[in-house]
């Protein structure tokens, strides 16, 4: 086999040793990350709910099929090409080092900000989110949305950032501003929603994560779609608030996101 065909092998046997669709594996004395296709797309309630919080947002539907994640479930292009896209633009994105129908592989870029946060210090991670924030602002600044900007998605390398998981295709639809805003919003609630930062930490936080994202990327027009958003998210929060007794943190987190977001001016 030649070098090609011996990575893909590679790749195949650490997929069939382990059900996850994204695994670290080695090859030839250096690290790769094999990702395969999406099993199935969202559940058409999920869907229905975002076409419609997305029209009353922005005033402009959106296919179905987008939202579905159509595109992302029957092939590795749309990802593939995403990745390929950005890199060219100057993103630190994982370098795509081989697409096939079934899955792709890409170089290795580092551990999650999910999982090393888990372990960080209070002192490193609220330096490190902060950091992030701004990286968030200049990314956004510079034309890009991410459709996944979630902590989880993000890895740490020899102290450089990495954007990974471009699987949303939604931002080619949106207005740019709608589709920054909701990157913004999916970062500030997974921090919320990490292991060691508690409610306090997360109303103290919050607030300067925001200051950060905006003083790299000072747009007008991303807070008007906060302010736009505010009326619907105070009453999906209401509603939610009826059940917080019942959840361990998801919801009580996102009422103090919806705080948060209702002193941007």
């Amino acid at each position: 086999m030649n070098e090609e065909q011996t990575l893909q092998a590679a790749a195949r046997a650490a997929l069939a040793a382990h059900p996850s669709r994204a695994l670290v594996f080695d090859h030839a004395g250096r690290r790769y990350v094999v990702k395969k296709l999406a099993a199935k797309p969202r559940k058409l309630l999920q869907t229905l709910f975002m076409r419609w919080l997305v029209k009353r947002l922005t005033g402009q539907p959106l296919p179905l099929s987008t939202l579905a994640l159509a595109e992302a479930a029957g092939s590795m292009d749309f990802e593939a090409n995403r990745l390929k896209a950005l890199a060219k633009a100057g993103v630190r994105v994982p370098r795509v080092v081989l697409v096939t129908p079934e899955f792709f592989i890409l170089d290795y870029c580092g551990t999650v900000v999910a999982t090393l946060l888990e372990d960080w210090p209070a002192a490193t991670w609220r330096s490190e989110l902060t950091r992030l924030a701004g990286e968030l602002g200049e990314f956004h600044r510079a034309g890009q949305w991410h459709g996944g900007a979630q902590i989880k998605n993000i890895t740490l390398h020899d102290g450089l950032s990495y954007r990974i998981d471009f699987e949303e295709n939604f931002g080619e639809f949106l207005p740019l501003s709608a589709a920054q805003t909701a990157d913004l919003v999916l970062f500030l609630n997974s921090i919320s929603l990490a292991g060691p930062i508690t409610e306090s930490e997360s109303r103290q936080l919050l607030p300067q994560l925001l200051d950060s994202y905006f003083a790299a990327n000072p747009d007008p027009e991303i807070k008007q779609v906060i302010r736009r958003a505010r009326p619907v998210l105070k009453r999906l929060a209401a509603v939610a608030g009826l059940f917080q007794r019942w959840s361990k943190k998801g919801i009580r987190r996102v009422l103090i996101l919806v705080d948060v977001l209702d002193g941007v001016k």
